[in-house]
């Protein structure tokens, strides 16, 4: 019988503590960052500030703009500042559904696609940038589509992460792109696949 209460006692204890430790935590709203006026992107719990920096919170880009035909694209925030309750993010990378890209490439078109590294402000961005054709493409085609492609994105070397996004996902850049390369082979589609942020180490 003793070793039994004993059991109820530990297990007791045990409970007291996590309820004390959950009630020691505050809840945080989660905000995106300032290409997205700061919508909220929800609530985080924590018992100080310093314990939600660099956490990580993802969204669909038709809830942030209301834009359904951006709905393929899942953008991740990273917490970079804590000011009362309210925590602040910035955009840490964006994808496209791989879905999408399936639907989009035929077997009678060609997929050009260039995967290149620019140095922006406090580190480096990695973009992946895909050209789809509205026919097949030669091997001449192809090297032509690809140098007018990384000419375009060199452009925006040595900007913010910040800036880079919002000029590939809502900027010009892909209609712009989409003139440059239509010059050297008929195009389908310009699709920006995806972009990661990494500090300068």
């Amino acid at each position: 019988m003793a070793a039994g209460s004993g059991k109820r006692t530990q297990k007791g204890a045990g409970s007291r503590k996590t309820v004390d430790k959950w009630k020691k935590k505050k809840w945080f709203t989660v905000l995106a960052s300032k290409t997205f006026d700061k919508k909220p992107l929800g609530e985080t719990p924590a018992e100080k500030p310093k314990n939600i920096m660099d956490r990580t919170f993802k969204t669909t880009m038709d809830l942030l703009t209301g834009q359904r035909a951006k709905r393929d694209y899942v953008l991740s925030f990273k917490v970079n500042d804590v000011q009362g309750q309210n925590a602040s993010t910035m955009i840490s990378s964006f994808e496209i559904n791989k879905g999408t890209l399936g639907r989009t490439v035929r077997r009678r078109n060609s997929k050009i696609a260039l995967h290149e590294k620019l140095p922006v402000v406090g580190g480096d961005a990695k973009i992946t940038v895909i050209v789809v054709t509205d026919k097949k493409a030669t091997n001449a085609q192809k090297t032509g589509i690809q140098k007018t492609m990384k000419e375009h994105l060199a452009v925006l070397a040595g900007r913010d992460f910040e800036v880079v996004t919002q000029e590939l996902l809502m900027g010009g850049f892909s209609n712009e792109l989409f003139k440059k390369v239509a010059k050297v082979c008929p195009i389908k589609k310009v699709i920006v696949a995806k972009a990661t942020y990494s500090l300068a180490k």
